[in-house]
């Protein structure tokens, strides 16, 4: 039995949004990254989160009561988990109302392969297969390495949606194992990658030089954020990018923001720095779709924009 495990916070079933066909997305834990609009606080940090959902909470006590380390803390806001807390879980398996919610499991490669396998006849007939995501899956490159071959026993499609701010050993160790690539593309600038991300993006240029030498299939995934990415040198810079080091990329997603997110940072009691930015307009998505066009990709998305505006 293989006993190497990975942190992961989410499996999505019958997802159609992580490359083609029908999908089972695994969201795996830990990211080097820190974008001012990241999509899922949960995926950030390897640690595993507890939630307390006060609605829920019917004041009983029985998670504080059982708690070995006096790790709750009772606020008219909800229930803190102090600095004592060793995720024991135990205050949620107590929990009679289920108000305490764990976000995050430690998961083998055996058991993971298990719940993937249930689906397999959707993968079959849809074209579909199974996408890592998270955070950042590379992060967990043992783990990878584990399954995809294993995966590939049972003729599963793999896609890694990765940010490639990976170790070049790393990426072309584990990146060769998927079918295909989804490839977060964000700022051309590295002063402003630096700033609204927290690292330079001279990595994740690099790897993607590699990617699109290496002849393996990939679609280019850009974050629209107005403010942020949306302006029109950073898409042709981009374009350019793309058109000279990734000229065989299949598709080019454009993704507009949004906030939907904005309840989770809410329930991890962080901080979401752009909870009143607006939605990417029609005419400023369509605008870059046609700067975009320069990459001389055939295939080029739009999507969560604010139509007729």
């Amino acid at each position: 039995m293989n006993r190497v495990t990975a942190k992961i916070f989410n499996i999505q079933t019958m997802s159609t949004e992580d490359g083609p066909g029908i999908r089972t997305t695994v969201f795996m834990k830990g990211c080097p990254l820190a974008c001012l609009w990241c999509q899922n606080p949960e995926g950030l940090s390897m640690k595993i989160h507890l939630v307390h959902h006060r609605l829920r909470c019917i004041g009983c006590g029985t998670c504080r009561e059982n708690c070995p380390r006096g790790a709750l803390i009772f606020t008219e806001q909800g229930i803190v988990f102090s600095s004592d807390c060793r995720t024991c879980l135990t205050c949620a398996k107590a929990c009679p109302a289920n108000a305490i919610r764990v976000i995050g499991e430690e998961i083998t490669v055996d058991d993971l392969l298990a719940r993937l396998l249930q689906d397999l006849p959707f993968y079959r007939n849809s074209g579909g297969g199974v996408t890592f995501s998270g955070g950042e899956c590379l992060l967990q490159q043992q783990f990878l390495l584990d399954i995809l071959p294993r995966l590939k026993e049972k003729d599963v499609h793999v896609c890694l949606d990765t940010c490639g701010y990976i170790s070049p050993e790393i990426f072309r160790e584990v990146v060769p194992l998927a079918q295909l690539v989804l490839y977060d593309l964000k700022l051309f600038d590295d002063e402003k990658h630096r700033l609204y991300t927290g690292v330079s993006n001279k990595l994740i240029l690099e790897n993607a030089c590699w990617l699109g030498r290496s002849g393996i299939p990939v679609w280019i995934r850009v974050p629209i954020i107005p403010g942020y990415t949306d302006d029109e040198e950073n898409i042709e810079a981009l374009a350019l990018f793309i058109k000279k080091n990734l000229p065989a990329a299949q598709r080019i997603d454009l993704l507009g923001y949004n906030d939907i997110c904005a309840g989770d940072y809410e329930k991890l009691r962080m901080d979401y720095p752009l909870k009143d930015t607006p939605r990417v307009k029609e005419s400023t998505m369509m605008n870059l779709r046609r700067i975009m066009e320069q990459s001389g990709v055939k295939e080029i998305t739009v999507s969560n924009f604010e139509k007729g505006v």
